[in-house]
């Protein structure tokens, strides 16, 4: 049962990431666009600025879980490199219960800020007013990624740490 939650939640991580890095491709476009059109043709866009905002927000959001998967994580590299991997995994179960804390803190601040965006439809407060709650939804919806992708590192940081082998 552990290693087919863990292999389901890294499978979902790598898709998450998969998508996000689709999101990059979009977000350089609109980039490029706006800086061809701006400087270029001297005729600047009131919605690249605040699209390229909402996209990026979205790839760092999302990605966080991929990011989590791959190891590739800030850690306090001073101490987290000269210790061995076993007590790389230690120091990872010393510090879950506060990961796992601010987590579900973004989960239920996040869906009630989404659920409150959706329930009045709130535009953005910009000229261009875009619908902002498909986006505001992203801060839960990546925090529960996050989550799952967090409880499968703990899983693995586990077993590491009682078998001394990694976990598959």
């Amino acid at each position: 049962m552990r290693v087919s939650y863990c292999r389901f939640v890294a499978n979902i991580s790598e898709w998450s990431g998969r998508v996000v890095s689709i999101v990059l491709f979009l977000l350089v476009g609109v980039l490029t666009y706006e800086v061809i059109t701006r400087y270029a043709l001297n005729s600047p866009t009131i919605w690249a600025h605040q699209l390229s905002l909402f996209l990026f927000g979205t790839i760092g959001m999302i990605g966080g879980a991929y990011v989590l998967l791959h190891k590739a994580h800030v850690n306090l590299d001073i101490l987290y490199s000269r210790v061995s991997p076993r007590q790389q995994a230690i120091l990872d179960l010393i510090t879950a219960p506060l990961f796992f804390f601010i987590i579900i803190l973004m989960i239920w601040v996040g869906g009630r800020f989404a659920l409150h965006s959706w329930k009045i439809l709130e535009p953005s407060s910009t000229v261009w007013a875009p619908p902002i709650y498909p986006f505001k939804t992203i801060i839960p919806l990546a925090a529960f990624l996050l989550l799952l992708q967090g409880v499968a590192k703990f899983i693995r940081d586990h077993y590491f740490i009682t078998h001394g082998k990694e976990l598959e």
